[in-house]
């Protein structure tokens, strides 16, 4: 009996010996991992001040095991530009999210290889069709920004949470150029669909556990949220996108002005051809998705996080106000013809970017192949993080990074500098695909903001925290504040 329990224990050792021995050649780090949950317990719910030690004692690029799971993570500008841009081919897939394992779409975001390649540049040129960074769309989001600035007005000064209604009005954007239509903010339906987009994406920090341990999947109850997420990911599937895929499916001739219309025609294009076809309404539902998830997330939270600044920092508010009573005055709303005057506004948002670094560590990559990469041989399938807040926060190109200062991104000449370190977006093929559409967004709605309110905290003079909530995005906690209309 006591020989057999010996080799139980023996044989448990050996399997967590082999599963947390790093392979040869791999990136140096943390030594001791516990069995079963590798190196977990030590990185905690915000890794980032841990992941700042690893790196002074490991260097830009390190490795860790998260349960069973080798992770390199990748730090330092040069180093993520070398891996997503010079060796784009080795580091550009994605890991697969096995807590959504039986969701058959996949999307651009979970999607890897010739069939990612095929979904992103199908949507690309769709989205460029639809004037993603140009004028046209500008105007669009113009129209959906009054109705904003009516909507704040509506609340006379009194203090306000500004996030559901920020998350809707926003939406409304990607509403636009998914289905050519827009939402009321009180539709009850939509806001639902809104705020379980937002559960999934807040939600998924803590699933992310089950995704380095897949055993908790199989556990009774829903202690790590993952039946939820899972859940929320099938309705808004059934019952949000494949409505409106169906009923342009239905009415082709009659929709030729969104996203849903345009993807269609090209799936009918690439089933004439002889080669068999990457895209297909199954995927075109996930992309739906996360067209919403990513276009609405990053910029609400943007502009949510710039508001709370302005609330800690009144001198930043004030000095965007100058200028645009300076360049624009009140008499009409700011388009984006009026971007390359703006320099200050131009350089708070760019430094709300960098500060918030609301997407740390963007989405896990994953290695194609085993790869040579700075005289390591990370192995193919190893999960690999992207540290951006290693860049976002550097002190040898900003400075002073820990403090709040549009002033950098402004020359002495008076002009806007542009930095290659300000990678909010992250960099190289996996480049958020709405960027252009995010800062054209932070910049109209913003104008519009300052121009026509002042915020204040409440009068009980509670400031938000700095603090957010780190999931996918890092969140303000939610806050409280006076829109006071301008005279």
């Amino acid at each position: 009996m006591i020989v057999a329990l010996l080799l139980v224990v023996l044989a448990l050792f050996s399997l967590w010996w082999l599963s947390t021995r790093r392979p040869a050649g791999a990136p140096p780090g943390p030594g001791f991992a516990l069995p079963v949950l590798g190196h977990l317990l030590l990185v905690k719910s915000d890794p980032r001040k841990k992941f700042a030690t690893w790196r002074r004692q490991y260097g830009d690029v390190f490795s860790l095991y998260l349960g069973s799971q080798l992770v390199v993570v990748l730090n330092g500008y040069k180093v993520i530009k070398d891996a997503l841009v010079k060796h784009a081919d080795a580091f550009s897939d994605r890991s697969p999210i096995h807590i959504l394992g039986s969701v058959q779409s996949k999307g651009i975001i979970e999607s890897s290889g010739p069939v990612w390649k095929a979904q992103r540049k199908a949507s690309l040129e769709i989205l460029r069709e639809f004037g993603m960074g140009k004028n046209i769309l500008a105007e669009k989001i113009q129209e959906e920004v009054g109705e904003y600035i009516k909507a704040l007005a509506e609340k006379k000064g009194q203090p306000q949470d500004l996030a559901q209604m920020t998350q809707v009005s926003v939406s409304n954007n990607i509403c636009y150029i998914v289905f050519g239509k827009r939402f009321e903010y009180e539709d009850p339906v939509f806001r639902r669909h809104i705020r379980t987009i937002d559960e999934n994406v807040q939600g998924i920090g803590s699933a992310n556990l089950a995704q380095t341990l897949p055993f908790l999947r199989f556990l009774p109850g829903d202690l790590f949220g993952i039946q939820k997420l899972f859940k929320n990911t099938v309705t808004i599937l059934e019952t949000f996108t494949k409505p409106y895929i169906d009923h342009h499916a239905k009415n082709t001739e009659s929709s030729v002005d969104n996203f849903i219309s345009a993807y269609l025609r090209e799936i009918e294009k690439q089933q004439k051809k002889p080669t068999p076809s990457l895209i297909n309404e199954i995927d075109l539902q996930k992309i739906v998705l996360d067209l919403f998830a990513a276009g609405t997330e990053t910029t609400s939270t943007s502009i949510r996080w710039t508001i709370a600044y302005f609330l800690h920092h009144p001198d930043v508010q004030d000095k965007c106000y100058e200028e645009i009573q300076r360049v624009i005055g009140t008499e009409r709303a700011p388009t984006i013809r009026d971007r390359t005057q703006l320099v200050y506004l131009e350089a708070t948002i760019s430094e709300v970017l960098r500060y918030a670094d609301i997407v740390p560590f963007s989405l896990p990559h994953s290695t194609a192949y085993d790869v040579d990469f700075k005289g390591y041989t990370i192995p193919k399938d190893t999960q690999v993080l992207v540290n951006l807040n290693s860049v976002l926060r550097a002190p040898e190109v900003w400075g002073d990074p820990d403090k709040f200062r549009p002033e950098r991104f402004i020359g002495e000449d008076g002009k806007l500098l542009r930095f290659e370190e300000l990678i909010p977006f992250s960099i190289g093929r996996r480049v958020c695909l709405g960027e252009a559409l995010a800062r054209m967004e932070l910049f109209l709605y913003l104008a519009a903001m300052i121009q026509r309110f002042r915020f204040l905290p409440p009068a009980t003079g509670e400031l938000p925290s700095l603090q957010g909530t780190l999931g996918v995005v890092d969140v303000p906690d939610h806050y409280f504040v006076r829109a006071i209309a301008r005279e």
